[in-house]
């Protein structure tokens, strides 16, 4: 099992690390392509749209035919995708294309990776491994960006065919390295639930959770630069620095704090992390320093460790074997959701005033922590 975890742990790794290579380059080829830049914000918003659409269709085939299959195929296609906007990066609406072809891959390696920590792990270390797959992925994130900016030093294309590189890599571990987890003969069959039908449990104030988390994040993500900017002038430089040591003290916590919780010490932890995005938010209008900027992203990024994975924990853990991927696969949709939406209203509320979105995310960070104290308040009447 703990072999089974490591493998998922570096695919995890090499996804996101392939993923978050790009990212610096967006920027640079909206402006060399001269088109508006609203196709920077669009580009990214076809990628979470496919996610929500799809998630829930590979959830019903992970629970059908396995996790395996999906993870190659997700592999495959991912891998294609970025192959595809390397070559025709000169070309808008085929990136477009193959944007949207990504953003259906992730749905399936999401909904499928998840899936296999759940059927690998006990209930009462499902919150430990999934901490040490949240400490990869943020491990990915890390150093991602930096090896994507060197890289397009040499050009932008390029990020693009090592990235795919990367993910073939990742593909290949896995035809080798890994194998299936899911096993419908020793399962009960129980009436198939419709994801629609989590809604009027317990679990789907989890879901709705996962929705105003990430609309709040990715919100911030959005508008941080742009505060930023205003406030302290701060250069591209600088932003990347101070997402490092964020991203490092996010997979610090989850590879060292989560990964140590036993079962049944969720909340508590849930609600501290809450309360430091809280008071991240609160901070972030008032911003007067590159040090002071750096304390709002370390909050928040320490905040989101501790929520985001045991949230997701949490969820696993009110799913039958049976129904794991459409759970995690809803989990996924609500997710990318919040990442549509998000953006969109931070940078509505940013031209209004440019602290409003960040008052306006510590509300949603209030409203989510009171769904998580709903959540156990309602899971409690019904065990």
């Amino acid at each position: 099992m703990k072999r089974m975890i490591t493998f998922i742990m570096v695919i995890q790794f090499l996804i996101y690390f392939g993923f978050s290579m790009i990212i610096p380059v967006i920027p640079q080829l909206v402006t060399d392509l001269g088109v508006s830049t609203t196709h920077m914000g669009w580009l990214l918003a076809v990628y979470s749209l496919a996610s929500f659409l799809t998630a829930p269709f590979f959830g019903r085939l992970i629970d059908r035919f396995g996790r395996r299959p999906v993870l190659l195929y997700g592999l495959l296609v991912f891998a294609m995708s970025f192959l595809v906007f390397g070559i025709f990066i000169d070309h808008l609406w085929i990136l477009y294309i193959s944007r949207l072809f990504g953003g259906a891959a992730s749905g399936a390696l999401y909904t499928a990776t998840t899936s296999m920590v759940a059927d690998i792990t006990s209930r009462e270390d499902r919150t430990k491994y999934m901490g040490l797959i949240g400490m990869s992925i943020g491990m990915g994130f890390i150093f991602g960006p930096g090896v994507g900016g060197l890289l397009a030093e040499i050009s932008l294309s390029f990020a693009y065919y090592m990235t795919t590189l990367v993910i073939l890599g990742a593909l290949l571990f896995s035809i080798f390295k890994v194998r299936e987890t899911f096993k419908p003969d020793t399962e009960t069959r129980k009436e198939i639930v419709m994801p629609s039908e989590y809604f009027i449990k317990p679990v789907g104030i989890l879901l709705v959770t996962t929705f105003v988390l990430m609309f709040a994040v990715s919100g911030m993500e959005s508008t941080f630069q742009l505060l930023a900017i205003d406030k302290i002038s701060i250069t591209p430089a600088q932003m990347g620095i101070l997402f490092f040591i964020g991203g490092l003290f996010n997979a610090l916590i989850q590879g060292g704090v989560i990964r140590k919780l036993n079962d049944g010490q969720e909340k508590p932890v849930m609600i501290l992390g809450q309360i430091f995005t809280f008071i991240a938010f609160i901070m972030l209008p008032f911003m007067g320093s590159l040090f002071y900027a750096g304390i709002c992203i370390v909050l928040l990024m320490v905040g989101n460790a501790m929520v985001k994975t045991l949230v997701t924990s949490e969820i696993t853990k009110e799913a039958g074997h049976f129904e794991m991927g459409r759970m995690t696969a809803t989990t996924y949709s609500m997710d990318s959701l919040g990442r549509i939406a998000g953006p969109v209203l931070f940078n509505l509320l940013f031209v209004i005033t440019v602290g409003l979105p960040f008052f306006f995310g510590a509300v949603m960070t209030v409203l989510s922590t009171f769904f998580i104290f709903q959540f156990y308040k309602k899971r409690k009447r019904t065990v």
